[in-house]
């Protein structure tokens, strides 16, 4: 561990003098749940506190397991390459999204720091998952995060019931999400509204959308194709 840090620190050394640098991290945000558990409200759903005429509402939730409970450092959790916040054991957290596609990637970091990149260079300690989200506004989504227990393959939902996601970040049904959420409590960071870089024309997004549909008669066939091996 000592020789990858200091392989860190000299290599963002060197990029640091080559050019414009932009540093990964989540120093004083990365304390897992064994060093500060999750201290917020109980769940509650936002109903009509958003602007669900004009937004799409995402939910990000992690349940509670062994594993997550003895974490000194907790994932970070990035939109179009902002870190919005580290999500630890049995918290959940949400916002408001702009409709459009968003890149969704979990990084973890060490000692706070988790990747650097210039314009020709990109380096990340560990990247957990990275996925691509496109939201529709009025719509409610929910992304689950375990390294221990997949949904099951019916609770996984996209467009016809594809499974999305990437390895422990699964885009999950509100029924599973609701039952699994009910004994979460919320993380400190959260609760706003988050602009799109790019925001997508009404052609554009509906190209996304149309793009997940498929054939329901070769429906059977795709999950097969889908079944995603459990990232554990």
């Amino acid at each position: 561990m000592i020789k990858i840090i200091l392989s860190f620190f000299v290599t963002l050394v060197l990029i640091t003098t080559s050019g414009c640098l932009h540093i990964y991290q989540s120093l004083g945000h990365n304390f897992g749940a064994y060093v500060s558990t999750v201290s917020g409200k109980e769940y509650d759903q936002v109903a009509n506190r958003w602007d669900y005429e004009n937004k799409a509402l995402l939910y990000v939730y992690r349940p509670n397991s062994q594993w997550a409970a003895d974490e000194i450092e907790a994932p970070s959790f990035y939109l179009d390459d902002e870190r919005v916040f580290n999500i630890r054991a049995n918290g959940y957290t949400w916002f408001e999204l702009e409709p459009g596609e968003y890149e969704v990637i979990m990084r973890r970091p060490l000692m706070g720091l988790e990747g650097i990149k210039t314009e020709s260079f990109e380096f990340d300690l560990s990247r957990i998952a990275q996925m691509s989200l496109a939201v529709e506004a009025d719509k409610v989504y929910f992304l689950r995060y375990s390294e221990i227990d997949p949904p099951a393959i019916e609770h996984q939902t996209l467009a016809e019931d594809i499974p999305l996601g990437d390895g422990p970040l699964m885009l999950v049904a509100t029924e599973l999400a609701h039952d699994e959420l009910k004994v979460t409590r919320m993380l400190p960071d959260g609760g706003r509204f988050i602009k799109s870089k790019g925001p997508l024309s009404e052609d554009e997004l509906e190209e996304v959308f149309d793009s997940r549909v498929i054939n329901l008669d070769d429906e059977e066939e795709v999950q097969d194709e889908n079944t995603m091996k459990w990232w554990w």
